[in-house]
């Protein structure tokens, strides 16, 4: 995947005529994990949730201390907000 991305990225700045054209640098990001394999989507979007909510600019190389793992009730809160964003803006 990451050979993918990186591929995509370099043509699209050659597309763009990018001056700039230093290598891609990823970065392993420590979040929350999962104990499933059900849960993923909503560990990502309660993670961007929390980084939104905390007003960061950047994806913190650690994550929050407080959380190593998303509890239950967590996970429920996000699946509580998705639905009603749906619902809201009559998306199905």
């Amino acid at each position: 995947m990451k050979k993918t991305v990186d591929a995509a990225i370099l043509k699209f700045r050659s597309k763009k005529n990018y001056r700039n054209r230093k290598d891609i640098t990823w970065v392993r990001v420590q979040c929350p994990q999962q104990n499933n394999s059900i849960d993923c989507g909503f560990f990502i979007l309660r993670f961007m949730r929390d980084i939104i909510a905390l007003n960061r600019i950047d994806i913190p190389k650690m994550y929050f201390d407080e959380y190593k793992s998303y509890s239950r009730a967590h996970l429920d809160e996000m699946k509580d907000e998705l639905c009603q964003f749906i619902i809201d803006h009559r998306i199905i």
